[in-house]
């Protein structure tokens, strides 16, 4: 079996965006047989060849790109991840469906129309341009086999193309924490990449002022790894506050941050997932953070809930300060924080979700692959 990964957004391998993307495009094309990966470029599309890892540059838009190589490949199946609808985008589904294709349309967060309002600093723009994808939207489902949600709420209706799926890793470039290191003086807390409002770190700002940063004669730390507008709000709040115990490092590369997880006890996920009216995790943060072995603090369910619901520490969601010595409580009695890793790596691997997902929908692409 044959597949394109397309999306139209312009992938730079600095960028934090490109790994995900690719990580989930090979996994399509290990379970498939063959892949492609097209995504958009400053002057027109890029193909990825995902076997021999050799890229095209055209001055092709991504579609003509997609529809030219689905001809020349003979290609089966195509994987859309969320954009812009257009009439372009509706011309192409079109065409994919009357050639005989199996279309995936994959939506990264659903519902997403709260948080990006919530998240946005143009309300405006960002209404009309959400008012114009609902217009759209009938439209393109109607040219969809399969609609693939990563679901951020639990009250939300689904649809009968939907397909529920969880964020995803590749395992093979997330290095596990040791345990070899265990300091009696300090837990550390790290909330890692792009915040948001939602997020809602402010709460354990709070928390460390009310509540003292040392529980039980260990000395309690917050890290934020990352930069964004909200993280330079939360220098100012914990500033203001006058904690001492909370370290800003910035933007880090994959080799920092694996040295740096070795002194990292929790990871912090969204705290205030009522912010973005949603009641379950989705941010791809945790998901590493269990992949590294470390637990996660949420307000919301967890994927890992499924699983090994002892990995993870609830909070209530809520605007309130977060309860510090609770929370430190909960995490001592956490058993086994060396082997959450195996069960996540496992699970959360984008290998183990496409292959899961090809298998619900009943398709067989490799045979190798499917045997395993």
């Amino acid at each position: 079996m044959k597949s394109v990964f397309l999306t139209a957004v312009n992938l730079k391998s600095t960028e934090g965006i490109y790994k995900k993307v690719l990580a989930e495009a090979k996994a399509l094309k290990k379970v498939a047989g063959e892949g492609w990966l097209i995504h958009a470029t400053d002057h027109g599309s890029n193909i990825v060849d995902l076997g021999r890892m050799v890229s095209d540059e055209k001055r092709d838009s991504i579609f003509k790109s997609a529809l030219d190589l689905i001809v020349k490949e003979k290609i089966e199946v195509i994987y859309i991840r969320h954009m812009v609808p257009s009439v372009n985008l509706l011309r192409f589904l079109s065409r994919c469906r009357r050639s005989g294709l199996i279309v995936f349309y994959e939506i990264p967060t659903y519902p997403y129309y709260g948080e990006q309002l919530k998240a946005s600093r143009n309300k405006i723009r960002t209404i009309i341009r959400l008012a114009y994808e609902t217009v759209f939207w009938p439209f393109i489902y109607s040219k969809l086999n399969h609609l693939v949600v990563i679901r951020s709420s639990t009250k939300v209706h689904m649809f009968s193309k939907m397909i529920c799926i969880t964020n995803g890793v590749d395992p093979s470039g997330i290095m596990q924490k040791s345990y070899t290191k265990n300091d009696a003086d300090k837990i550390a807390l790290v909330a890692v990449g792009t915040l948001y409002p939602y997020h809602g770190y402010d709460r354990i700002l709070y928390g460390l002022k009310k509540y003292g940063n040392e529980v039980d004669g260990r000395r309690v730390e917050l890290h934020f790894v990352g930069q964004s507008e909200t993280i330079r709000d939360l220098e100012k709040l914990s500033e203001t506050l006058e904690l001492n115990d909370v370290f800003f490092h910035g933007i880090k590369t994959t080799d920092q941050l694996n040295e740096m997880y070795e002194d990292f006890d929790i990871g912090l996920g969204c705290l205030a997932l009522h912010r973005r009216n949603a009641d379950i995790d989705t941010t791809l943060k945790i998901i590493e953070y269990y992949c590294r072995g470390v637990p996660v603090v949420t307000s919301g369910e967890s994927p890992m809930d499924q699983y090994h619901p002892e990995y993870t520490i609830h909070v209530e969601d809520a605007e309130d300060p977060i309860n510090i010595v609770d929370l430190i409580h909960q995490y001592k009695s956490i058993q086994n924080k060396t082997s959450i890793w195996e069960k996540a790596c496992e699970v959360f691997s984008w290998d183990y979700i496409m292959k899961d997902l090809m298998q619900r929908t009943n398709l067989h692409g490799s045979k190798e692959y499917a045997a395993r």
